[in-house]
């Protein structure tokens, strides 16, 4: 496969590295992007080399201020694909580890790995971890307890939705195989918390009008007392618990109801499903050095990542609120919302796409953020809209474009940054990219 052989020349390419060079690692700022570079650093460091992390967001300058410095290698993780052809201005040799939609042709300093140009799906089949681990297997076969940092990666692009896939369920297999992890069924709520708080801090999924109260008259109407923890129902009861939330789902337009779900547990980072959660909170609130360390196996990184996990979910539960409350506006092929924080656009655009009856899912939904002069973008979609012909990565790549800005990502889930005075233009030129597709 010309994958395999491009994996294996880049995997050369860093081994034929004096011992003690540096590699410069640029990687995404989300869990894909965090598990990425935390394999690479994992695995550049066993055999000797040295390395220096940034993590940065999609942006029309993403290169500009690493382009004067001088590095043995620079290897991007999850991020780089809308910039592959202003690579050329990097003093060094490129491996870009990436599963976006690309733009641009690749220049001759860089190997190019990202799975899209293989007919590999890089929405389903593969993320940037996923690649950036099967390059850390090429440089040494002992890597291969690094797949539990893989599937975190492909968790946090949520690639596990229906199953493992392609490159993803190989990785599975291999963590399988070699007693990295174990597979646990279970409900998706804790057993042990009390069914209130269940309902009331439940974001994946969100329950409308839960909140001020409403989660205890919805218990007292099913008569189950709402200080019960989950494991301490009874057949019966829970039948009908279940029973009661998949109604109340159903009437908020919910088309996806899952209660049951198999957890992955890794032998060094326990439940990969948290640890995922972790690095994504560590990463919309800054805090990506944490989630770094925490991949790292830091002991104090491990607590203070617990905390940044409450907070970040905390306000995606506030903000929740306020746009089951608020709902967005509409153009003719899409729907959006404004918030303060850049780092909610995205989640909070899934999110209303998914459970909230204000936002249905006839139409693609945008979450906007204007700071400091730019229009941070988020938009997401169902897979059913991208059956249907949607993509989202292009259309958002072309009306930035059109005023002065970058955009890119998946069909289902792509970002723009933009000048903030072009927003109405570019709302008006996504409508039209949109229109057209």
């Amino acid at each position: 496969m010309e994958f395999d052989y491009e994996l294996q020349k880049a995997a050369e390419i860093i081994l034929s590295l004096p011992k003690g060079s540096r590699v410069r690692i640029i990687s995404h700022c989300d869990a894909d992007g965090i598990a990425s570079a935390a394999i690479a650093a994992l695995a550049l460091y066993r055999s000797d080399y040295e390395f220096h992390i940034s993590i940065k967001k999609t942006g029309p300058n993403l290169l500009e201020d690493i382009k004067e410095e001088e590095n043995d290698l620079f290897l991007f993780c999850d991020i780089g694909s809308s910039h592959v052809e202003q690579m050329k201005s990097l003093k060094g040799k490129v491996i870009l580890c990436d599963h976006h939609v690309m733009n641009g042709n690749v220049p001759s300093n860089v190997i190019n790995l990202n799975v899209r140009s293989y007919e590999i799906d890089g929405s389903e089949e593969a993320s940037a971890s996923s690649v950036v681990f099967f390059l850390a297997l090429e440089i040494d076969k002992k890597n291969v307890d690094l797949s539990q940092l893989a599937l975190c990666g492909v968790i946090g692009d949520k690639q596990d939705k229906n199953g493992f896939y392609g490159v993803n369920k190989k990785i599975m297999k291999i963590a399988k195989e070699k007693g990295f992890v174990t597979m646990q069924q279970g409900t998706i709520f804790s057993e042990k918390q009390e069914l209130m708080d269940i309902l009331e801090k439940s974001i994946e999924p969100y329950f409308t009008t839960f909140s001020g109260g409403g989660a205890i008259r919805f218990l007292q109407n099913i008569d189950i007392a709402p200080l019960k923890k989950l494991e301490e129902l009874d057949e019966k009861e829970r039948k009908k618990f279940f029973s009661a939330l998949t109604v109340k789902l159903l009437e908020q337009g919910v088309e996806e109801i899952v209660w049951e779900k198999e957890r992955i547990y890794g032998t060094t980072y326990g439940d990969l499903y948290d640890l995922t959660s972790k690095l994504n909170a560590c990463a919309r609130k800054d805090e990506t050095s944490v989630g770094i360390a925490l991949c790292l196996r830091d002991e104090k990184a491990r607590d203070r990542a617990k905390e940044i996990q409450e907070i970040y979910r905390e306000e995606i539960r506030y903000e929740l609120k306020a746009l089951e409350k608020e709902g967005g506006k509409e153009m003719s092929t899409f729907r959006y919302f404004h918030i303060k924080k850049p780092s909610l656009t995205g989640t909070l655009a899934g999110l209303a796409l998914s459970y909230l009856p204000n936002f249905p899912q006839d139409k693609p939904v945008i979450g906007i953020s204007i700071v400091n002069g730019k229009g941070e973008i988020s938009a997401r979609a169902t897979k059913k809209m991208v059956g249907n012909g949607l993509n989202l990565a292009e259309a958002l790549m072309e009306a930035a474009k059109a005023v002065g800005g970058s955009g890119g990502g998946h069909p289902i889930a792509a970002g723009a940054t933009i000048p903030a005075e072009k927003e109405k233009e570019f709302l008006e030129e996504l409508d039209k990219c949109l229109g057209m597709k």
